[in-house]
């Protein structure tokens, strides 16, 4: 008697702390990650602008689809020394994220609460029969833009130069150059939204889903998914193929039915390749019902009583009274936290001035404002920037320098566009090159258009190495106290290369000589 009623006060305590921890992360659900207010048609195609709680509720559904393996796993042992690590991190991220306002910092903090309760009172088993519904949460993450802006230069590149392929395969005449498509009487760029990255994201999704309502065997199911960023982005390549022999047609000009109608065509295209997979496949021998319950069911034979559940789960024996009342005690801490944790705000001190540059420059004379080309650029966005001609007998040089302050999270500058100066290049040369006296990396550019072949030196200041630009925008730490005061700078340069070799070198001399000067004049 007194076994059964222990085992039903920590069944009770486990039940609260759950419920308790629960509500520390109410906010997910009002989770609105979107960097700018979009139409509905981005979330087909922009991955920085997730959809969240559609996110969740397929992940709840796997949970659900995987109760028998967790009711299993119930049975087994926890570990405090595994779930330590876990649950400490899950709880400081909990505090983190809500100080610097980001929400992906307190989705990962659920996520490893989960895992280390699971560890804790259940085991690895446990633990492992989550591993598919805490993975898909990872498509709710908002990528960092570091990483999709380099995504987005490359994804753009492959599918504009494959939608040409096909496009000439069937007969229709077109050209590339860069991210342009120059077809008869039409010209259509491929920007990020056209790269297809979206698309493969969400097909990939849509594909774990499938293979968790629909079972099968386990090489069929891995390559079921494996297959469905290709088939997304075969898929947006006709869609772009269709834009670029006809831009002025519905399709074309609505987004939401381009997104409805590939995403549709893709689904299907997945389900036929579920079933050719089935047949080509061989089936293995159908076995026992006995054999197909979950392995955590069939290495253990434990009884049914609350005394057994209680001596065998690890419930008063891996944590006791002691560690249930400690967790109740955490979950309301993490409650606390929060609702009460402050909000970090930036001070006064970070606003930087106007960038200006100088009207003479060792005796080029600074002239005109060029416009900027945005819809190359794209995810690429500065808060402030100057762009100019600089003349000087008869050349010119064009000085382009952008700036971010990092108040807006989900926002890098780092990109490899930064090295053209517009739309419509083909790079034809790409290294780094020491100049005195910039002290940071400088790539070197050689690209052609149509009509002009460039020069460009385009230079960093006030960033650092890529892999740690990623951990900075992960964790947050410019939207915290760990900020940096000075904003990110991209610098460059630019000027048209004559047609011969003699004057390819004196242009090329030329500027370096000027970006030299810039240089100083800059540090100055």
């Amino acid at each position: 008697m007194d076994a059964s009623v222990d085992f039903r006060a920590h069944r009770f305590l486990r039940v609260t702390v759950v419920a308790v921890g629960s509500l520390a992360y109410w906010r997910l659900l009002l989770w609105d990650p979107s960097v700018d207010l979009r139409p509905i048609d981005a979330w087909f195609f922009l991955p920085p602008d997730p959809f969240p709680q559609a996110i969740f509720l397929v992940a709840a559904v796997l949970v659900y689809r995987r109760r028998e393996f967790l009711r299993s796993a119930m049975r087994f042992r926890g570990s405090l020394a595994l779930a330590a690590a876990p649950l400490l991190a899950g709880s400081s991220l909990l505090v983190w994220g809500h100080y610097v306002d980001a929400m992906d910092l307190v989705l990962v903090s659920f996520v490893l609460v989960s895992i280390g309760l699971g560890l804790l009172w259940f085991g690895v088993r446990f633990a492992r029969a989550l591993a598919v519904p805490w993975a898909v949460l990872a498509f709710a993450f908002p990528a960092p833009a570091v990483v999709t802006n380099q995504a987005f230069y490359v994804l753009r590149l492959w599918t504009a130069a494959h939608t040409t392929a096909l496009l000439q395969f069937v007969g229709y005449p077109v050209l590339r150059e860069g991210n342009v498509i120059h077809g008869t009487n039409v010209i259509a760029q491929v920007v990020d939204t056209c790269s297809g990255l979206r698309s493969m994201e969400i097909l990939t999704l849509a594909a774990i889903f499938f293979v968790a309502f629909f079972p099968a065997q386990r090489l069929r199911q891995v390559l079921l998914v494996v297959l469905a960023p290709p088939i997304a982005y075969l898929f947006n390549l006709f869609r772009v193929g269709v834009i670029a022999v006809a831009p002025t047609s519905e399709f074309s000009t609505a987004h939401t039915v381009q997104g409805l109608t590939v995403f549709f065509g893709a689904i299907s295209c997945l389900i036929l390749t579920d079933r050719v997979l089935g047949y080509l496949l061989p089936s293995r021998p159908q076995r026992d019902r006995a054999a197909l319950r979950p392995k955590a069911e069939r290495g253990s034979q434990l009884e049914a009583s609350p005394e057994a559940a209680t001596d065998s789960s690890g419930g008063a024996r891996s944590s006791g009274r002691l560690g249930d009342a400690a967790l109740t005690a955490l979950a309301v801490a993490m409650l606390g936290a929060s609702i009460w944790t402050p909000r970090w705000s930036a001070p006064e001190e970070i606003r930087v001035a106007p960038i200006t540059l100088p009207a003479e420059l060792d005796g080029w004379t600074r002239g005109e404002t060029v416009s900027l080309d945005h819809g190359f650029l794209y995810t690429v966005r500065f808060v402030r920037f100057d762009y100019r001609v600089y003349q000087r007998d008869g050349d010119q040089v064009t000085v382009f320098i952008g700036e971010n302050d990092r108040r807006r999270r989900g926002r890098s500058i780092l990109s490899r566009k930064n090295a053209l100066p517009r739309r419509g290049f083909e790079v034809e040369e790409r290294d780094s090159v020491a100049l005195e006296p910039i002290e940071a990396r400088v790539e070197r550019v050689v690209a052609r258009s149509e009509s002009a072949r460039v020069l460009t030196y385009h230079w960093y200041q006030g960033t650092e190495a890529l892999v740690f630009e990623i951990l900075r925008e992960l964790f947050a730490t410019d939207q915290s106290p760990f900020r940096r005061s000075q904003p990110a700078r991209v610098i460059r340069v630019a000027t048209v290369l004559g047609s011969s070799p003699i004057a390819r070198a004196e242009d090329e001399a030329k500027l370096r000589a000027f970006t030299a000067s810039l240089a100083v004049a800059l540090r100055e």
